[in-house]
């Protein structure tokens, strides 16, 4: 799988899980005996924060215990399979979103989530909850964790170059580089080796410009566009004139390379996402760092990328479902959000009112999704089911395009031959 997909497996972990008594249709009351519920995810990075969020709850809600059991995210997916079929999955499953986790959910053994059973739900946008929401529009699990991608700037280097606004259009974005180049320094550290970040983090974020809002994804997904859009040949047109300032040999530079560029203060941006923030801050605590999103074509963005990482389900044969219904309903809540995100910086749960950070620079990348909407990348949501899959598919395209010498709209011709399958 791509390396945001791990990174973003990397980002995941708790939140909101929502439930569902299945025969009542009021909230359930928490047990007046006492229960341990069993948590299984793939975050097992994640253990101590989730422990720690785990006793918060347990403070609130005395009589329930919970128990975390990660499993290697590289064996999760068999593990969950294997653990529905024989019975023996823990009471509360972390759910990836989309296909995937959609698969899980039409196994018959997740419980359909509904706002009369999980309140809390209510609480989560609707471009939040697509990402666990059935094609019949049953909810399998209640949004957990997001990312947040765009620009990692290093304020020093900025302020050297004499950039005293950060880039809100397209315009000022290439005249910071024009200035930081002129003092002889690597303007943004970015390659496109890696499909996954060609994919996610380079032509997804260089997307919100031009579509502003998630109804062009929409749109593409009922097949009323396709990828010869001219708001798509715009966001190809408008990376090609970016990677002008991408490192000498960018078409060998993968995301590590890119990475240590930015931490080593050899480039002065980094497009790349929140889930960064922790790493860059415990391995060099002496840099200055700051974010932005990608900039508009006349004025500051609409939308910003997003990666809805995890989400949280509830098996639907278990025998403790009253406390599982409590514990992802406090899930979904603002405190519970806001526990999450401080104890996982640059990870954050998805209610709206878990502003109250404790990292300033984790504080500034959820600042983004303020004004914005938050647009989930594209390549997830039924764009991964056929051959090739969008993210080979757009690197490819991407590839053709500054190696190859296609132009824009060459490019988009070849991105949609590539992806006929999904508009048959």
């Amino acid at each position: 799988m791509k390396k945001l997909v791990i990174i973003v497996l990397l980002l995941t972990m708790i939140l909101s899980i929502v439930a569902c008594n299945g025969t009542s249709s009021t909230p359930s009351k928490p047990p007046a005996k006492s229960v341990n519920l069993t948590f299984t995810g793939w975050r097992v990075e994640d253990q101590g924060a989730i422990d720690t969020m785990n006793g918060e709850f347990t403070k609130a809600f005395p009589n329930i215990t919970v128990t975390y059991n990660p499993v290697k995210a590289t064996e999760y997916d068999s593990y969950l399979q294997s653990a529905l079929a024989s019975g023996t999955a823990e009471d509360i499953i972390m759910m990836r979103s989309f296909g995937v986790g959609e698969v899980v959910y039409k196994g018959g053994d997740i419980l359909p989530l509904t706002e009369e059973l999980i309140p809390n739900l209510a609480n989560f946008p609707a471009g939040y909850k697509i990402g666990w929401t059935a094609e019949d529009g049953s909810i399998f699990g209640i949004p957990g964790g997001m990312v947040i991608a765009g620009f990692h700037y290093n304020k020093k280097m900025f302020d050297e170059a004499g950039i005293t606004k950060i880039p809100e259009t397209m315009a000022e974005l290439i005249d910071a580089c024009k200035k930081i180049e002129a003092k002889g320094e690597t303007a943004i550290a970015c390659g496109i080796k890696d499909s996954w970040v060609v994919s996610e983090l380079v032509t997804s974020c260089a997307l919100m410009p031009f579509i502003e809002s998630d109804a062009w994804v929409r749109k593409l997904i009922n097949k009323e566009i396709d990828f010869t859009d001219s708001k798509y040949v715009d966001m190809l047109r408008s990376v090609k004139e970016l990677v002008e300032y991408f490192p000498d040999g960018y078409e060998g530079i993968g995301y590590e390379d890119s990475q240590q560029m930015f931490l080593s203060e050899k480039a002065a941006m980094y497009m790349s996402g929140s889930f960064e923030v922790y790493y860059f801050q415990s391995t060099n605590p002496d840099l200055q760092l700051g974010c932005f999103a990608y900039p508009g074509v006349d004025g500051p963005s609409k939308g910003v990328n997003i990666g809805l990482a995890t989400g949280y389900g509830i098996n639907k044969n278990t025998e403790k479902m009253d406390a599982a219904l409590t514990y992802v309903n406090w899930l979904g809540s603002a405190e519970a959000c806001e526990i999450f995100a401080n104890n996982v910086v640059g990870f954050y749960g998805m209610n709206p009112d878990a502003t109250n950070l404790t990292n300033e620079v984790s504080k500034e990348w959820l600042a983004l999704t303020s004004t914005r909407e938050g647009i989930q990348m594209l390549g997830y949501e039924k764009l991964a089911a056929g051959t090739p899959d969008y993210t080979t598919a757009i690197a490819d395209s991407v590839y053709q395009m500054l190696v190859g010498g296609k132009t824009p709209e060459e490019a988009a011709d070849y991105m949609q031959t590539q992806m006929a399958w999904y508009f048959k």
